[in-house]
This record gives structure tokens, C-alpha cells and sequence, in this order.
């Protein structure tokens, strides 16, 4: 028996009204998706090619071995008691425990664990979504941008005499091929070692190396709302990021 013209047509009203709202919900679902992928910064692992210091990626192509190969031994006391560290691994513990220093160390059995929280922060890093300045620029925008004011006391540049160009910053000579920047006599530069997304906004962060006469001291370079750019310590943000710690 064949359906009657009426019924027919009804049916095609249901079929084109379902249709429709499948449509319109699909409609919705990409929309969504594609403003949840604008808002939230995408979770890309940051790529070899982002680490500029060969030794730095050596060493994260090891992590395994780079985490727990043995370095200065020596003892801190912790809420916990006393914890012997011999290893980035514990050292990375260690400061998870609010131990920031082991006082009484001499500053070269320290200075064997001060890439340790760099480690951990490359390791965790995304690749940014912007950018401070193209590669060919990026050691010159952040010898303009740097405030010297957030460094570490004793690892800021020496100021040059007080002029009409730069009356209140220091002269930087900027070696682009090689991602480092120095002082005018050269006892202080600073070497880009690293970009990446380290706090997990997206946005591009620095890790750089300090080196003073003999001394060296590692940092993350981040930019502030006004765009200048602050430093702070990789302990800190190790400690104070929300990605899973991964130490071996």
C-alpha cells in the first residue's frame, strides 16, 4: 500500500527538522572547538630546535642519566631530617621540601647543581604561542627590554657613565650569531640558551646564563604587561609550576 501525499510530507517535515538541528549542534560543537583552541594555549612539547646550547641538549636527550648521574655530595637539613643529595633528582626534591640553599656549601659544590631546576623546566616546556622577536633579533630585543632591576645583586651588569643615549642603562655589545650580549669590557654577559613556554601561558619565556668573572648563575626571562622583561630564578618556577614533575 503507498503512502498518501499528507503523510509523505509530514515525514519529510520530521526528516528536515532533525536535520536541522543536527546540523545546528554540529554547527555549535566546531564553533566551540574552535574558540576553546583560541583561548587555551595549545600543549605542543617544545622542539629540539628551541634549545640553542648543545650541552643543554645532550643533556635532555639523557634526562635519565643527566637526573641521576652523581655530582657533589652533600647534606641538608630538611623538615624531614637530614637528606644527603648526590643527584639532580634529589636536588630537585630537595627544593620541593622548601630548602633553597644548604648553607655552609662552598659556592662549587652548588654550582654543580644550578642547571638542575633548568633541567626539569626544559623538560616540562611547551612551544609558545607568540614570541618576543624573530631569532635573528632575539638577543638584541632582550638587551633593550631586560630590567636589570630583577636580576640578582651580584649578577647585574656594571653601569656605564651616565650620557645623553643611555642615561640609566648599560651598554651591551649584541653578538646575534651566538645569542649573547656583554658589557662593554666584557665582565659580564649573558648567553640565550633556551625559548620556550615555561609557566604554561603560551607566551614566549628565556632561559639565559649569566656569567660574571668567574661566577654563573642561570635565569628565566619573562615578559611583563608593560613589555619589559623580569627575571626569576628556575628554582622558583620549577617549584611553583602546576605540570607533573617528571624527574627521571
Amino acid at each position: 500500500m503507498f503512502m498518501n501525499g499528507p503523510e509523505r510530507s509530514d515525514e519529510t517535515r520530521t526528516f528536515l527538522f532533525l536535520a536541522g538541528i543536527a546540523a545546528a549542534g554540529l554547527a555549535v560543537a566546531i564553533g566551540f572547538h574552535l574558540i576553546w583552541g583560541a583561548l587555551i594555549p595549545r600543549n605542543d612539547p617544545l622542539p629540539k630546535a628551541a634549545i640553542f646550547d648543545p650541552a643543554l641538549r645532550v643533556a635532555l636527550t639523557e634526562y635519565g642519566t643527566s637526573v641521576t648521574e652523581t655530582r657533589a655530595v652533600f647534606t641538608a637539613s630538611t623538615p624531614q631530617g637530614t637528606r644527603t643529595v648526590s643527584n639532580c633528582s634529589d636536588y630537585m626534591k630537595l627544593l620541593d621540601q622548601g630548602v633553597r640553599a644548604a648553607p655552609g656549601e662552598p659556592d662549587e659544590v652548588l654550582d654543580t647543581y644550578r642547571n638542575c631546576p633548568l633541567l626539569f623546566l626544559l623538560r616540562q616546556a611547551r612551544q609558545p604561542v607568540t614570541y618576543l622577536a624573530p631569532l635573528s633579533h632575539l638577543a638584541g630585543t632582550i638587551a633593550e627590554r631586560l630590567d636589570i632591576g630583577t636580576l640578582p645583586a651580584e649578577f647585574r651588569p656594571p653601569l656605564s657613565a651616565k650620557d645623553d643615549e643611555s642615561p640609566f642603562r648599560p651598554r651591551f655589545v649584541v653578538d646575534e650569531e651566538n645569542l649573547r650580549f656583554s658589557s662593554a669590557d666584557n665582565s659580564w654577559s649573558m648567553t640565550i640558551l633556551a625559548s620556550g613556554s615555561f609557566s604554561g601561558n603560551g607566551r614566549e619565556d628565556i632561559a639565559a646564563r649569566i656569567d660574571r668573572g668567574q661566577s654563573r648563575r642561570y635565569v628565566i626571562l619573562s615578559a611583563r604587561p608593560n613589555g619589559s622583561l623580569a627575571a626569576s630564578s628556575p628554582e622558583s618556577l620549577a617549584m611553583t609550576t602546576t605540570l607533573p614533575v617528571r624527574l627521571r
